[in-house]
């Protein structure tokens, strides 16, 4: 018996009205919008580019949403210039599929080091910002044992796409494997589509959600998004009396944030969703913005505090667990695009930023030598997704050890009479005597 719920659905996406388009190019990125057509995101238009026709033709979103790029189908051949080619001969059906749903908004997902997702999609980008479209990459870079071409094809990718999107997110397939382990291939690949879906769907649904409490409008989403350059996005779960907290910094430690801060960023979109309107109290939904606003908080060279722009919406979802809060972060809007704060690991040393006083001999002049190796206030942040390297646990435990033990500083006794450039001093007094700290 045929299946006429996908037929349904076909029908329902091809004349569903919504500004926003997630759009996957290349083979990894149909295999997301793929992904995502599963999950049955709402509000939100899916469409697939590709050289290769049999790709195309695998995909159950709406046939008039599929591009096929060039004439021939037959694929780029791993050759990002034959990719972007192909996009350059057919940029007038691209123009006319976004013109025709009236794209305001558009996800372009794809993975970087091959042929189609690395040459195209750059393609497709700056089309994209000529029609005045607010545009997301969320984009995968290839795993490191791909080898070192892919790679170099990817990191130059990268770096054209750069220049033509509002915000770029980008995520590590080796970073997905680490987060979700050794697995077979094909699930492998599922967890990668996962992850980009979740990407877009959790931006998405902040606008198109239909049960909003607190509603963030398209045009809360450009203030963050529009020219913020590097992204980092996280969504995560958590339930319990302390939710509040372990959800946000559960998100700031995944492998996904890449072992950044968001410290110093100018504008941070969160979106807290229950499964009730009674599941959530404001003092909770409070929390859950100062907790954000702690860790994204920043001062200025004079020691003033700086607070981010904090924009904030309240969704219910039903399919959530009684208990269950979920909370979507995108940090955007950082002060150097290339440079960001990075979290300090534990057991990694920290840079000394103590002037290197030299203490003259006795005879010589008092005047005291200083040297000072100025510190960068931003160092390169580390790849955009790396390795988990600590958990909350190992944070609080930061927190508890006392600063003297942190510095390795040794505590000695202080004693009545001590030397000082050949001068003998005695205490004034017979009070208890105190650990020199310093």
């Amino acid at each position: 018996m045929e299946d006429y719920s996908i037929l349904n659905d076909l029908v329902s996406m091809k004349s569903q009205p919504s500004r926003i388009m997630a759009m996957g190019v290349g083979g990894a990125g149909g295999n997301a919008i793929e992904h995502m057509w599963k999950m049955q995101i709402e509000g939100v238009n899916l469409a697939a580019c590709n050289t290769d026709q049999d790709d195309l033709d695998k995909l159950h979103i709406a046939e008039e949403n599929r591009v096929l790029l060039g004439e021939h189908g037959l694929g780029a051949g791993n050759n990002a210039e034959v990719g972007a080619e192909q996009a350059m001969a057919s940029l007038d059906k691209v123009r006319n599929l976004l013109r025709a749903r009236g794209t305001e908004m558009l996800f372009l997902t794809a993975g970087m080091g091959g042929g189609t997702g690395t040459g195209a999609t750059p393609v497709i980008a700056e089309l994209a910002h000529e029609m005045e479209i607010l545009t997301v990459a969320i984009v995968t870079t290839p795993p490191s044992n791909d080898g070192p071409h892919r790679s170099a094809q990817a990191t130059a990718g990268i770096e054209k796409l750069r220049k033509h999107v509002d915000a770029i997110i980008i995520l590590s397939n080796d970073a997905i494997n680490q987060l979700y382990g050794d697995l077979p291939v094909e699930a492998s690949f599922e967890r990668a589509n996962d992850v980009v879906a979740f990407a877009a769907k959790g931006i998405a649904e902040i606008i198109t959600h239909k049960s909003n409490l607190v509603n963030v409008d398209f045009a809360d989403v450009c203030t963050v998004m529009r020219g913020s350059g590097s992204a980092i996005m996280g969504v995560a779960t958590e339930t319990g009396e302390d939710r509040a907290e372990k959800v946000v910094d559960k998100i700031l430690t995944s492998p996904l944030f890449g072992n950044t801060s968001i410290s110093g960023s100018r504008n941070v979109l969160i979106n807290i969703s229950v499964s009730r309107s009674d599941g959530l109290t404001l003092n909770e939904a409070h929390r859950v913005r100062d907790r954000v606003q702690h860790h994204a908080k920043s001062e200025d060279e004079n020691g003033n505090v700086r607070l981010t722009n904090i924009i904030w919406g309240m969704s219910i979802k039903p399919n959530l667990a009684e208990d269950e809060m979920e909370v979507v972060v995108v940090a955007t809007g950082f002060q150097n695009d290339n440079l960001v704060r990075p979290i300090v690991i534990k057991n990694e040393p920290e840079p000394d930023v103590t002037p290197t006083h030299v203490i003259p001999k006795v005879g010589e002049s008092v005047e005291q030598k200083e040297e000072v190796s100025p510190l960068p206030k931003y160092r390169p942040a580390p790849a955009p997704i790396t390795r988990p390297s600590r958990n909350f646990a190992e944070i609080e435990e930061c927190k508890r050890t006392p600063a003297y033990i942190a510095h390795g500083i040794t505590l000695t006794t202080a004693v009545k009479a001590h030397q000082v450039a050949g001068v003998e001093k005695e205490q004034p007094n017979n009070e208890p005597e105190m650990p020199a700290l310093f």
